[in-house]
């Protein structure tokens, strides 16, 4: 029977490795850090969750000295006190170990280290295998036995032959060792002139203190003897100052110290004092243990139609399709799960193909069967990143109806700092539950293998198991978002936008490969005329894509400002060559070949080879729990970094048309950034610039440069570049980079920008504070972005938050506006031969009928401005060409 094992976790080591470990200054709303704090907790979490200890137990340290003081009054007496940014989190510390029911040791005069001693060797007595939690070297000397210790920051057990390889010498003499070198972080003496290396060949040659001290005539070194005759006392010392003192006069039960159900209630109330967003309602929804899975695989028409009556039944269901592709426009629908309640789901295989796989019920026959029940509206539908199965369905003639949930998207809103928001990271959060991965079943890289090779029980297993946890994350997020007020946003907004950008991914956008194959040729003209400019300009010929030699050409050959180090040795980055550009005409002629390059690169050679052959279309994905902002973006292809002002970026648009018989249709918020902006500030002079239908940066150049200045294209060109930095949060340097102006002229450009434009002073402050108080920030429409850095100490770290904060509800109100729009658009269109085709930044690209052009566009453009209620009018522009770049 395999031993029980005792876990005891060495809290000092713990938090102090956190707090100096874990960057980006974290803090709560009060400003307090809480950087040890949520690293303790973390760590501490995961070795609950992993290693499922029978017993642990939490050893802290006593305020007050100990017995090592009194016998050595020097005892730790350099060591530098506590940083009062850790010393302030300790508190939090102790209540979350309460919190968490896990057992705490603690006694007056005693460090840690003799607690954890004592325990370890207790819990050995009472047949527990025993795990020492920590990376502290001075712990090791307990290794042995049925004593392990375990680094959490390494993920490395340390056993006898692990101490044997740092110290050099096997548990039982570490003392001994420490008692001969001494240890500066704790002021032990040792002996003078004795290093780690002496120390070592001592104790091979004697074993111990004191038969060193016994024998220390027959040494032959007269430095090396005469230091330990006269410093004996302190070798003794030393190793009694060193030596864990596992025999204390007291109590201990360590059948006590079981792991108790956490207190949910104080732990997330904790969480939410310090701002842990992504940890509430973790433990709260770990279970202890597995639930019940109960999975079949449906091989059998009466099982399907069994397995349809259950779903229909419940009035609701998680569904999840199991592909050959992760792009949904070219994946091969291989089977689907479905799950409607806890521990339960089914898998329909219909496309797996290997030797000897059993008898599948033919594919027609589950779509007709499954169609009703997933075209039903009055059964609600869920899933993890549904858009890919709405897609895949939609091309096997199903039309999802009643989507009402997606996993994916509910995290995103309750955590947008979050990067992963994928079904097994959400499982391990809310569930404490490690899903089977993909690669699991079907191997990864040279072994990997198709999903219809996959043999159908291990499908079966892996797909129910996501429809399963779908829909209990559904019952777990669902209250969440309602707790955190987060349900309109939610099912208004960016519920029904995920059937639209399902549509718009669908649809696609026609190319025209012959022009991008022809400008693919321009550029490489251009590139090759670059080549030599630079030559020439360098003085010499050398390789343009090595920062290397790049570096020697620009400063030490040409001997231009070093502008910033890297690692590597001198930048010659982008901002870097930008700085330079004034110095000499190098830089520029680098700047522009790496633009060029980039986008033959990028967009003018891949382009054509993204064309789906049965589509004659690119179909890119539109991402919708990716910016914390809330904006969309688009990848395989990225179709939103096109360039937009650049007479490049127009000739890779104009690649981009409209169907056969079709013209392409753009409908453009005109500047609604600052039209929000002006709307949330209640600014005055702003909404008074809007409502007159003023030219908004001519009036701004009025306002900083006097009555004339609006007819004046270089002041109006500052004021623009000044509007935006307001809204973007640009610095008096940035601003001062962008125009290559004195960074003075730019300060006095934005201080006379604020004394006019009073009222966007006034909400720009009113942001900051309100982010300084709560933490957080809300859109127009409800959105929440947190900044744990906003009351950084950190000047840098904490002016960046605060720009972030003020660009997030701009931008962000922004972006929940342009969705509106999409819905309010969609609407519109329903009925007519238009359909939209992208979303990039402001802008929404849709195709018609030549025919239809007129009604199209007086369709869209009244849907669009009236999408959003503001103070100011929003003002749409509409055009329509047979191409991208011809637009506006």
């Amino acid at each position: 029977m395999e031993k029980k094992r005792l876990f005891l976790i060495d809290a000092p080591g713990f938090y102090y490795r956190a707090f100096y470990g874990l960057k980006g200054n974290l803090r709560s709303a009060k400003g307090e850090p809480t950087n040890a704090v949520y690293g303790f907790v973390k760590m501490m979490g995961k070795i609950i969750r992993e290693e499922k200890p029978d017993a642990v137990a939490i050893a802290l340290d006593s305020k007050e000295k100990t017995f090592r003081h009194e016998m050595y009054p020097k005892y730790k007496e350099s060591r530098m006190k506590m940083p009062e940014e850790l010393s302030v989190q300790l508190p939090y510390i102790e209540k979350l170990i309460e919190a968490f029911r896990i057992p705490i040791l603690k006694e007056s005069g005693l460090e840690a280290d003799d607690l954890l001693g004592f325990a370890a060797h207790k819990g050995v007595e009472e047949g527990y295998n025993v795990v020492i939690v920590s990376g502290d070297k001075d712990l090791m000397q307990l290794v042995g036995g049925n004593i392990t210790m375990f680094d959490p920051i390494k993920e490395k057990y340390i056993d006898s032959e692990g101490v044997k390889e740092k110290f050099g010498v096997e548990p039982g003499k570490v003392i001994e060792f420490l008692g001969l070198s001494g240890d500066s972080s704790d002021d032990i003496p040792g002996v003078p002139g004795i290093g780690p290396k002496t120390a070592l060949k001592l104790l091979e040659k004697y074993g111990d203190i004191d038969t060193i001290l016994a024998n220390v005539e027959e040494i032959d070194k007269p430095k090396l003897k005469q230091s330990l005759i006269d410093n004996a006392d302190n070798a003794r010392l030393s190793r009694k100052l060193a030596t864990i003192k596992v025999d204390l006069e007291i109590k201990l039960d360590i059948e006590s110290l079981k792991l108790g159900e956490p207190d949910v209630e104080t732990l997330n109330s904790l969480y939410r004092e310090l701002g842990f967003k992504s940890l509430i309602e973790e433990t709260k929804t770990a279970p202890r243990t597995e639930v019940k899975t109960e999975y079949k695989t449906v091989l059998a028409e009466e099982d399907l139609d069994a397995m349809i009556k259950r779903l229909r039944e419940a009035g609701g269901f998680a569904v999840d399709t199991e592909t050959t592709s992760v792009e949904p426009m070219r994946a091969e629908l291989v089977g689907l799960s479905f799950s409607c309640s806890e521990g339960e789901g089914y898998y329909v295989p219909i496309g797996h193909d290997y030797m000897d796989v059993p008898k599948q019920i033919p594919k027609d026959v589950v779509i007709s069967k499954l169609r009703p029940i997933l075209e039903d509206a009055s059964l609600e539908k869920c899933g993890q990143n549904i858009k890919y199965d709405m897609i895949v369905l939609a091309r096997e003639g199903i039309h999802l109806a009643s989507v009402s949930f997606d996993t994916m998207i509910a995290s995103y809103l309750l955590n947008a700092e979050e990067r992963r928001h994928n079904l097994s990271f959400l499982s391990e959060k809310y569930l404490g539950h490690a899903m089977i991965e993909y690669e699991d079943v079907a191997g990864k890289g040279a072994k990997e293998i198709s999903f219809k090779m996959v043999e159908v029980e291990k499908a079966a297993h892996y797909s129910a198991e996501d429809a399963d946890i779908t829909w209990r994350l559904s019952g777990i997020l669902k209250p969440e978002l309602k707790r955190e007020g987060l349900e309109k946003l939610y099912y208004e907004i960016e519920i029904p936008v995920i059937g639209i950008l399902a549509r718009m991914e669908m649809n696609g956008i026609a190319i025209s490969e012959e022009r991008l194959k022809a400008y693919s040729v321009e550029l490489d003209r251009k590139l090759q005329e670059l080549e030599k400019k630079i030559y020439d300009a360098a003085g010499e010929e050398f390789n343009i894509a090595s920062p290397k030699q790049l570096g020697v050409i620009l400063f030490e050959k040409l001997g231009l400002s070093k502008v910033r180090k890297t690692k590597t040795g001198i930048s010659t980055d982008q901002k870097t060559l930008e700085a330079l550009a004034g110095e000499h005409p190098l830089p520029d002629l680098l700047l522009e070949y790496r633009m060029l390059a980039k986008l033959k690169s990028t967009y003018v050679d891949p382009l054509p080879q993204l064309v789906q052959s049965d589509t004659g279309r690119i179909h890119t994905s539109f991402n919708q729990a990716m910016a914390a902002t809330g904006r969309l973006s688009s990848s395989s292809p990225n179709l939103q970094n096109i360039p937009v002002r650049s007479e490049e970026g127009r000739k890779i648009r104009e690649a981009f048309h409209g169907g056969e018989g079709m013209l392409l249709i753009s409908a453009d918020y005109s500047q609604i950034e600052l039209r929000l902006l002006a709307h949330l500030s209640g600014d005055r002079l702003l909404v008074e610039s809007f409502q007159r239908d003023e030219d908004v940066h001519a009036r701004t150049a009025k306002e900083i440069f006097g009555a004339l200045a609006g007819e004046s294209e270089e002041m109006r060109r500052i004021a623009k570049a000044v509007n935006f930095s307001i809204i973007y949060g640009k610095t008096a340097f940035g601003l001062a980079r962008d125009l290559r102006i004195p960074r003075g002229e730019a300060s006095t450009y934005i201080n006379d920008y604020f004394s006019r434009y009073a009222g966007v002073r006034d909400f720009i402050e009113k942001v900051k504070g309100d982010a300084r108080r709560d933490g957080f920030v809300k859109t127009m429409y409800g959105r929440v972005r947190y900044f744990p850095d906003i009351n950084s100490s950190n000047r840098t770290v904490r002016e960046m938050a605060e720009r972030m904060a003020v660009n997030t509800v701009v931008q962000g109100s922004a972006a929940d506006l342009m969705k509106k729009a999409m819905i309010a658009v969609d609407a519109a269109l329903k009925g007519s031969g238009a359909r939209m085709l992208l979303q990039v930044h402001d802008e929404l690209i849709m195709e018609a009928p030549e025919a239809d052009m007129k009604s199209v566009m007086e369709t869209v453009r009244p849907a669009m401005e009236s999408a959003g209620k503001l103070d100011v009018p929003l003002k749409v522009q509409v055009s329509f060409a047979d191409n991208w770049g011809s637009l506006h």
